[in-house]
């Protein structure tokens, strides 16, 4: 009975273990919304996606386009509760009724603009979206503070008869739904494949050494660049490793300050005590006791070089005096002046 009980936990096991084989782990893409420089996890379903693909999906919203731009781990999804799933790829017909919305979006901007214009709103029309089944329609606008746009809101659900939705967006948001080339001559990162938006501070760019003058170190959008994080922690690591500037090291000339640094290429220049500034690196500095050590070594030397020729002085003022002595040779100048003498007047 025990060898049967044995046998039935085996075969348990085995189809245990073919069924968790025979499951499938799911095909999971990035896709990214025309509004939103955010990415979302759907499940493809087991289609053959690529990068640049657009698809249909199901959100809160509605049915809404999307363009597929990666592929997750599974560790990136582990934290979700729920995947929703790519309904499909677009179709001949879903791309033809895709220009006609988007032909419809662009008459729903002109009017909103007018009426913005007409009621004198302090806001600026940045983006009109609507969604793929036409049950919405949002409008995104920039505005500094509040805006009462209740009006406006009138007007457009008369003119529309939809579901109507008026965001306001931040001026980094703006950048990503417009697009643009930065100064680095490439399309903006925001909106191409940046999924969020980091704190960026004046201390990154201190960091790597660049002017803090605001048209170098801003974007399009007026704030700071979002590439400065890029490097955060590669420069937080580099410096680490450098003196701090008014810092003072040890080295094999002398004592020193820190005047500046380089962190790319791990050097610094200091100031010595006889106000000589020389370039070092990293490896060039001593500990104190080196340097004490150093220093005991070098007055030594010197101690021992400078008792050397006492010694020989004897030796080299007999040979001087054994030399034989030639002729002094007289200058032209003194020549001349003694021929002006011996002439008669």
């Amino acid at each position: 009975m025990v060898a049967m009980e044995n046998v039935n936990d085996i075969q348990d096991a085995q189809s245990t273990q073919d069924t968790d084989n025979s499951i499938e782990p799911k095909k999971l893409v990035y896709v990214r919304f025309p509004a939103l420089p955010l990415s979302y996890i759907f499940d493809a379903k087991g289609m053959d996606l690529h990068y640049g693909d657009l698809v249909l999906v199901n959100t809160e919203a509605g049915l809404s386009v999307a363009k597929v731009v990666g592929t997750p781990s599974h560790d990136e999804a582990a934290g979700l509760d729920e995947i929703k799933p790519v309904l499909r790829k677009l179709t001949p017909e879903d791309r033809d009724k895709l220009a006609v919305i988007r032909q419809r979006e662009e008459e729903c901007f002109r009017f909103c603009h007018e009426r913005i214009t007409a009621r004198g709103l302090p806001m600026k029309l940045t983006r009109v979206e609507q969604m793929f089944d036409g049950s919405k329609t949002t409008f995104y606008f920039v505005a500094e503070g509040r805006v009462d746009f209740r009006e406006l809101l009138k007007d457009l659900v008369e003119k529309y008869r939809t579901r109507i939705e008026l965001r306001q967006i931040g001026s980094r948001q703006e950048s990503a739904m417009l697009g643009g080339i930065g100064s680095c001559g490439r399309e903006v990162c925001c909106s191409v494949y940046l999924t969020s938006f980091q704190r960026i501070s004046v201390k990154m760019a201190k960091n790597q050494n660049m002017t803090l003058n605001p048209s170098k170190i801003s974007g399009l959008c007026g704030k700071l660049k979002c590439c400065l994080a890029y490097e955060k922690e590669s420069y937080a690591n580099l410096i680490d490793n450098l003196p701090k500037p008014g810092k003072k090291v040890f080295l094999e000339q002398g004592e020193a300050v820190v005047v500046s640094i380089n962190i790319i290429n791990q050097t610094f220049v200091a100031k010595l005590a006889d106000r000589r500034f020389i370039k070092s690196s990293v490896s060039d500095i001593l500990t104190e006791e080196e340097y004490t050590k150093l220093s005991e070594q070098k007055a030594a030397e010197n101690a021992r070089i400078k008792e050397q020729p006492h010694r020989e002085q004897p030796v080299e003022a007999a040979s001087d005096q054994n030399r034989p002595r030639g002729k002094r040779k007289r200058s032209s100048r003194s020549r001349n002046s003694r021929r002006k003498r011996s002439k008669p007047e």
